[in-house]
Parts: structure tokens; C-alpha cells; sequence
């Protein structure tokens, strides 16, 4: 933990300086907007990371035993982003009898288990004074979020992506928007290209995250756990955790591409980089290629009763009969809650975000030869959930 540390101070420090060194970097010119945020909000944000490492200090003084909590048969949710992931986790996330999954505020601001006993008692505090503070939170999430809660619906107390755990360790992949020069921010995206001992390190300390989320809420539900940017992590992920179930989530590799990249305009005017977003273009194309290789390969090898495969189409055209359908596959449970919800999701499911992309930030070629091929081998996967069997 203590080199996961120095890591990650020299890294937050590393980007600061490569930042403002002569020269311009691709996807990071130094404009006005960029050097406030560099100057004013990057202090802030690692002031806040600090507090996190504070936080897991006092866990290993104070609170051992977690070290002891056993994972048993974690759920990942992955795949691609924007194939359906989000949607699936938080459909999946209604039984609470035999799932508990993070939430964002326990992702986010507090992935220590001394910061949530501190928040869960200054937040009855607040509900005792009227839940000022609450509102405003909620607030203040909101105006960051901006445009981005039209894609990708935030909340303090809904089911998030666990992967924010890493932004302590320098190691979250949404940190690449910030500073899209990072080589090692790119490979957390293609985790099986990193430095094996820099890998293990980053696997211990996501599985004691896991071991602390379960500490607090109870070890004897299944960890529901999802990460869309985790495609390269699946293998490492069954080799840390043997009895894991791993869903899975896929759509046309051009489509997923635009819709990706236009999602995250927001982010990229939030940390004021890549204006012509040509960067993110490139570095999504090459992350693509190496997560649909990866799942094609991983496929291969797992039983079906350990991967299900969903395909975005499948899961609009009927998203309770899929999802069941993949429970089932996985022989999950489900409680009479998660059971009704399924029920209940009759009608077809489409996104509210539409992607809206200039034809020139892609190159089809690339995308036909890199992505398509590992795309159709990962749809005559024995582990796909077909829909005319729903």
C-alpha cells in the first residue's frame, strides 16, 4: 500500500509538470481555462485524494478485521461502453437480498471504511437539520455532471461504477480525459499491458476496496460489481476470484466508438482538452480494438455458466426477458423484488442520449480490421444470451 502511495503522488505529480512543460501536448493545449483548472481545481481534487489515503490509514489501524472479509462469487458487469452496462447493473442492483453494489457516493467520496461511518453520521446529522447539506451535494453533483446526466444518470445513493475506488491511486481511466498524454491512464484500460508488479498492485488494492464495501454492508451478499472500461481486466479478474460470474456487454464496434466519444464531450470540456476531440478519438479506437480482442479471447476459454454475453440490440428489443435470461445462465439468484422488476421491464429500452459525431473523427478501415472481426467471434459465443430463445 505504502508503494501504491508514492505511485500514485508521483504520477498526480508527474501530470502537473508534464502539463505545464514547454510545448504543447496532443489533446492538452494550455489555454486559459485549462491553466485555472490546472492551478485552482487540480490542488483541490488531489487535496481531496489525500484525505481518501487518510482515510485508509485509519482503516488499517482501526479496523483490521476487514482484511479477514471473504468475496464470495462477485458479479462483474463489463463489456464495452455504451452497450447496455449501466442498465443492466442497476436493473440487477433492485434484489438487494443477494447483491449489494456501490453506490456513488461511497465510490466517490468516501472508498475508505473510516469515510463512510463519518459521512453515514454526519448525513443523520443533516436529516436531523433538515438535509440542507444533502441538497446541496446533490447540487453541486448535478452542476458538475452538466450535460453528461442526460447519458449517464448521477445520484449520490444510485448504483455507480466502482472503478472511481482507483481515482486515490491515479489509476481511473476517466483521469485520461484530463490528461490525455498519460501512458499509464491508457493502460488501465488494457490492464494485461502493465508492468505485472504495477498490475498487482493495482488488482490488491481494488480487491481490499471490494473487502471494505462488503466489511460495511454485510459479507454475506454477492459483490455486484460494475466497470464498462474493465474489458482487459476480465482474465486477471477470474484469476483473483475463480468463483466469479462475469456479465457481459457488446455492441457494433462503430456505434459503441461514436457513442463513447460523444458522451464523454462533456468531460473533455469539463477538464478543457482535446477541443477537436481527434486525441480521444484515436486513443477510444485503440482501447476498443484491444477490449473486444480481449473479451473474444476470454470467451473462448469460459464456460457459459460463468460468462453471459448480451448484445445492446438484444437488450432494447426485450430487456427483462435478456437480463432474466442471463441470470438464469449464471444461476443467479434473484429475490421476489429483482424478480418484479425484470417483470416488469416489458417494453422495449432505448437510451436518451443520441450520438452526434463528425464522420472525420473515425477511421472506418481501422475500425472494419481492428474491431469487426473480434466483434463477430464474440457473437457466435456459446456464452451470448440469443434473443429467440427469450
Amino acid at each position: 500500500m505504502v508503494a501504491l502511495f508514492l505511485n500514485s503522488i508521483g504520477r498526480h505529480l508527474s501530470w502537473f509538470a508534464c502539463a505545464f512543460w514547454p510545448g504543447s501536448h496532443d489533446g492538452a493545449p494550455l489555454r486559459p481555462m485549462r491553466v485555472v483548472l490546472l492551478l485552482v481545481g487540480y490542488p483541490l481534487f488531489c487535496g481531496v485524494q489525500l484525505c481518501h489515503w487518510l482515510g485508509f490509514l485509519i482503516d488499517a489501524v482501526c479496523f483490521p478485521a476487514y482484511r479477514q472479509t471473504v468475496i464470495r462469487t462477485p458479479v462483474f458487469i463489463s463489456g464495452i461502453p455504451r452497450s447496455g452496462t449501466t442498465f443492466a447493473h442497476r436493473s440487477l442492483a433492485k434484489d438487494t437480498t443477494h447483491f449489494t453494489t456501490v453506490s456513488t457516493w461511497e465510490a466517490a467520496l468516501a472508498p475508505s471504511i473510516a469515510e463512510r461511518k463519518l459521512l453515514r453520521a454526519l448525513a443523520g446529522l443533516d436529516r436531523r437539520l433538515g438535509g440542507l447539506g444533502a441538497h446541496w451535494l446533490a447540487a453541486v453533483l448535478s452542476k458538475v455532471s452538466g450535460d453528461f446526466y442526460a447519458i449517464h444518470t448521477v445520484g449520490l445513493n444510485i448504483p455507480e461504477e466502482d472503478y472511481l475506488w482507483l481515482l486515490p491511486t491515479g489509476s481511473c481511466f476517466i483521469l485520461l480525459m484530463a490528461f490525455p498524454f498519460s501512458p499509464w491512464l491508457q493502460q488501465t484500460a488494457m490492464l494485461d499491458r502493465a508492468p505485472p508488479h504495477l498490475r498487482e498492485q493495482l488488482l490488491d488494492f481494488y480487491t481490499s476496496c471490494l473487502r471494505k464495501h462488503l466489511y460495511v454492508n454485510g459479507s454475506k451478499r454477492a459483490i455486484l460489481s460494475k466497470n464498462a472500461a474493465f474489458a482487459s481486466w476480465c482474465p486477471a479478474l477470474l484469476e483473483r476470484f475463480p468463483d466469479a460470474k462475469f456479465l457481459l456487454c457488446v455492441r457494433e464496434p462503430e456505434a459503441a466508438l461514436h457513442s463513447q466519444l460523444s458522451s464523454l464531450r462533456t468531460a473533455r470540456k469539463l477538464f478543457a482538452t482535446d477541443p477537436d476531440g481527434s486525441t480521444t478519438a484515436r486513443t477510444l479506437t485503440q482501447i476498443f480494438s484491444h477490449s473486444y480482442a480481449t473479451l473474444a479471447a476470454f470467451l473462448r476459454e469460459q464456460p457459459a455458466h460463468k460468462v453471459a454475453v448480451i448484445v445492446q440490440s438484444d437488450l432494447q428489443a426485450a430487456p427483462g426477458a435478456v437480463l432474466r435470461a442471463a441470470a438464469k445462465q449464471l444461476e443467479l439468484p434473484l429475490d421476489a423484488a429483482g424478480e418484479a422488476y425484470l417483470e416488469a421491464l416489458q417494453q422495449p429500452h432505448r437510451s436518451a442520449h443520441q450520438a452526434i459525431l463528425s464522420p472525420e473523427e473515425l477511421d472506418p478501415i481501422q475500425i472494419d480490421v481492428c474491431l469487426q472481426s473480434a466483434y463477430q467471434t464474440i457473437l457466435q459465443s456459446e456464452s451470448r444470451i440469443p434473443l429467440h430463445r427469450c
